[in-house]
């Protein structure tokens, strides 16, 4: 398949995205959004289910014919998924706890993962009628409601000036504190912002922070989308190896720490992967 023909999926990646934000919009104000505990002790609502369903839907409809590995669905064994060459990657609803506090914070991901790497992601940020789009040799771009995209790139790290690093706002570690210390040690005028989903990556994508480290548990339907906005913008996004992020790999879906960072040509060796 074709860089082409990757790019004229996204129209209508972009309208399947749009749909299940519909979905979810119409129960965020609802008193009665179903919320339930999944068994891996997250939760999951009404408006998870109802996008997941939409995007299934939307992706089995297209002319192409890939795996889907959802949060939301039901996973294949690793005896099958260790043979996908090329699949979708979805979280219909990334920041379910946001979603459920009604912040506004939680987006839909989908992403295509091509030979364990992402080559094109969806963030879809409902409450905002805002979506990044991207891949690594596409470029990424910012939607906002009915204007015209527009081309998104990192900043440069100016230390001098301001550093600032984003945290999860539901989410948290000793670990992660200890490793916030230690950065803020390097640079006492950094500035921490708490955030909730994809919306950090596509943060350090845009320009609006520097970087998002994350040590701490996500799954691989948390970052594939994301993890595409980022390269395609020009950012690194490196496992707690100071790895390019890979996926499908394991049995386990379950993410290793990873560090989102904004201007590749910074010397990483001082702080990642993480001594704490």
């Amino acid at each position: 398949m074709t860089v082409f023909s990757v790019e004229s999926l996204i129209p209508d990646l972009l309208a399947i995205a749009r749909k299940a934000g519909d979905e979810i919009m119409a129960i965020y104000h609802l008193e009665d959004q179903g919320i339930r505990t999944k068994s891996d002790s997250t939760p999951v609502t009404k408006a998870d289910l109802a996008a997941n369903a939409v995007i299934i839907k939307g992706l089995e409809s297209l002319p192409v014919n890939y795996p889907i590995l959802s949060e939301e669905s039901e996973h294949k064994d690793w005896a099958i998924r260790q043979q996908w060459q090329r699949y979708w990657l979805v979280d219909p609803l990334d920041g379910t706890k946001e979603f459920i506090n009604r912040n506004g914070q939680f987006t839909v991901n989908i992403a295509l993962i091509d030979q364990r790497y992402p080559i094109l992601g969806i963030v879809y940020v409902p409450c905002m009628d805002t979506v990044y789009y991207g891949g690594k040799g596409l470029g990424s771009w910012k939607q906002e409601g009915a204007s015209a995209a527009v081309a998104i790139s990192p900043r440069k790290f100016e230390p001098e000036i301001d550093v600032v690093v984003l945290g999860s706002r539901s989410y948290g570690s000793e670990r992660a504190q200890q490793y916030i210390e230690g950065l803020q040690a390097m640079h006492p005028n950094l500035e921490l912002k708490k955030m909730g989903s994809s919306l950090k990556s596509c943060a350090v994508a845009e320009g609006s922070a520097d970087m998002y480290p994350r040590l701490g548990p996500t799954s691989e339907w948390d970052t594939g989308a994301a993890q595409a906005v980022v390269e395609g913008a020009g950012g690194i996004f490196l496992d707690s190896e100071g790895m390019r992020f890979s996926y499908n790999q394991k049995e386990s879906l379950i993410n290793s720490d990873f560090l989102v960072m904004g201007d590749r040509q910074v010397e990483l060796a001082d702080f990642w992967p993480p001594k704490v």
